[in-house]
């Protein structure tokens, strides 16, 4: 079904502080499922309310409205103890003193400790840098059952690498999970009651499946094999063991993040830095086409397409059972 945008807003502001979160808290998760869904990645759209209410309810995820605690700061590094909320907030806390610093020293460095659930729709936060004419590097580990290359056992989460860079145009956003597919894409599936395509991942034996549950109950594989798991790896690495976050299964603790801002002006004027950008983006879009391909797409492009057409439109789609679901939250 189609909902206006504001609307969404405030049902989803409206399921967050029933849930227990300040009224400042839920309007920065919903900023970030909004953004999920005006970009088309509704896997950390609103498919992922009900399942914040359910951590919220399991005790692990907290609705304290407590600020979450700087831990240690330096001119160019930040240490950020998320109080077990969502990533979201601290990511977004944490950009607000993060930027400023970064502008001002040309790179900064932030570990984000102790988060829970999800860190949600990454590609939002290195936008929000790149409009701020900085590049962003982020890593993420979270729970969400990327099975090791060679292993038929979860290890990790599907630990996303983000980069944004800053244009006079429309960002460059590369924001990818190391696995094939990601967690919330197997909720969206659930949810719209159809299997995930196949080869993404293997049932609790080690079988290949396309049901999402029993993918659940297994796990996702990697891209590229041995070369999405070494990502992996590392992402769980710079983002867990750095931060003093949890790592696998064997180091406890809550979700990690790390990322770094650089102000591309400590090496060069951003508007040359801009132009270079510029030329490599237009050097791709002319490139000779393959065959069937009508247009050729730069990281974070179709993203940003969908986003101006969904916003232009004003609504945004929901699945008639996601919106059940979330009206029953409300009751």
């Amino acid at each position: 079904m189609k909902i206006k945008i504001d609307e969404a807003k405030q049902l989803s502001n409206k399921i967050l502080r029933k849930i227990g979160f300040s009224d400042g808290d839920s309007h920065l998760i919903t900023q970030n499922l909004i953004d999920g869904e005006l970009t088309g990645r509704k896997s950390h759209g609103f498919v992922r309310l009900p399942a914040i209410k359910r951590n919220v309810e399991g005790g692990k995820l907290s609705t304290t409205h407590e600020e979450i605690e700087i831990v240690k700061e330096t001119n160019s590094s930040l240490l950020i103890n998320a109080k077990n909320k969502p990533g979201f907030i601290a990511i977004y806390k944490s950009l607000e003193k993060a930027i400023p610093k970064a502008k001002e020293s040309g790179i900064v460095v932030v570990g984000i400790q102790d988060a829970e659930y999800c860190s949600g729709y990454i590609g939002s936060y290195a936008t929000h840098a790149a409009s701020n004419d900085l590049i962003f590097i982020g890593f993420n580990n979270s729970p969400g059952g990327l099975v090791p290359y060679g292993s038929k056992k979860e290890l990790w989460g599907t630990d996303p690498i983000t980069v944004g860079i800053p244009t006079n145009d429309v960002p460059v956003i590369l924001d990818m999970a190391s696995s094939k597919i990601t967690w919330g894409e197997l909720m969206v599936a659930k949810q719209e009651g159809r299997k995930i395509r196949e080869g993404a991942a293997i049932d609790k034996d080690g079988n290949p499946t396309t049901n999402p549950e029993e993918a659940m109950a297994g796990g996702l594989l990697p891209i590229a094999e041995h070369k999405g798991s070494g990502l992996a790896f590392i992402v769980e690495l710079l983002a867990g063991a750095l931060t003093g976050s949890r790592v696998g299964q064997s180091v406890n603790g809550g979700w990690g993040t790390s990322y770094i801002l650089i102000n591309p002006a400590i090496f060069r004027p951003i508007e040359k830095f801009k132009r270079d950008v510029e030329i490599a983006i237009k050097e791709l879009k002319n490139a000779p086409k393959a065959e069937g391909i009508n247009e050729i797409y730069y990281p974070g492009e179709q993203s940003e397409k969908r986003k101006n057409e969904n916003t232009k439109s004003g609504e945004i789609e929901i699945n008639d059972n996601l919106h059940t679901a979330l009206q029953e939250i409300l009751k």
